[in-house]
């Protein structure tokens, strides 16, 4: 195995075939490691939510985070998220635990990455602006460009949106193991900041289901969750 360039991190990860949501050749995933590689300082309590492989969180954990909590539905994602997390030597600051058994007390975090789809984004808003304290930064991904102004409605005012998103350009250099993927235009990141706001979770709630009514859900690739 070739070794990292000099003052970077080198994640190994293991997988199952394709069988977790969060595969690291999906451009989503690798929205989410430049986005860790921006925000990730050392020090930092980070929540990963919709860990798949764990290859985020354990990118966090390379880069100084003091400790992750790594957020799954499903079991084996949470199961190949702390294998990983051995194999890359972390698994002592690594916590993988099934979304059920979360309540919010292992908070608060400074940082936090969430790579899911967006009707499920949109259901976690104020679970998430809960878990995060004032200041923190939080990333979404998972969505595509005509999701924007649903997931911003759904996170506002608990979170300030950044007016860029992050996306991958044509010109991007991408791994060749991505093409696997096919055609994965268009995917975007958003970033913002954990407001001093107090939470209003009964609004924020019911404007979270008021805008998934109308929103496009779709899949990712061949990826069945």
């Amino acid at each position: 195995m070739a070794e990292a360039p000099a003052g970077s991190v080198q994640v190994i990860i293991e997988s199952e075939g394709e069988r977790v949501f969060g595969a690291e050749g999906h451009h989503t995933t690798i929205l989410g490691l430049k986005y860790l590689n921006r925000y990730a300082k050392p020090g930092q309590k980070v929540l990963d939510y919709g860990t798949g492989t764990g290859i985020q969180a354990i990118a966090a954990l390379k880069l100084g985070a003091s400790s992750v909590l790594a957020v799954d539905i499903d079991h084996e994602a949470v199961d190949t998220t702390m294998e990983n997390g051995k194999l890359n030597g972390v698994a002592d600051r690594l916590d993988a635990r099934l979304a059920q058994n979360v309540d919010g007390t292992e908070g608060p975090f400074d940082l936090c990455i969430a790579n899911i789809l967006p009707g499920v984004l949109i259901d976690l808003a104020p679970h998430l602006a809960l878990y995060l304290k004032p200041g923190a930064r939080i990333g979404l991904t998972g969505l595509k460009k005509r999701d924007i102004s649903n997931i911003k409605a759904a996170f506002q005012p608990a979170f300030e949106f950044d007016e860029e998103h992050m996306e991958l350009g044509e010109d991007a250099h991408l791994p060749t193991w991505s093409e696997k993927w096919g055609d994965q235009t268009n995917w975007v990141l958003l970033t913002a900041t954990r407001s001093g706001s107090e939470i209003d979770h009964e609004h924020m709630s019911a404007r979270a289901h008021g805008e998934r009514v109308e929103m496009d859900l779709f899949t990712i690739g061949n990826v069945v969750i």
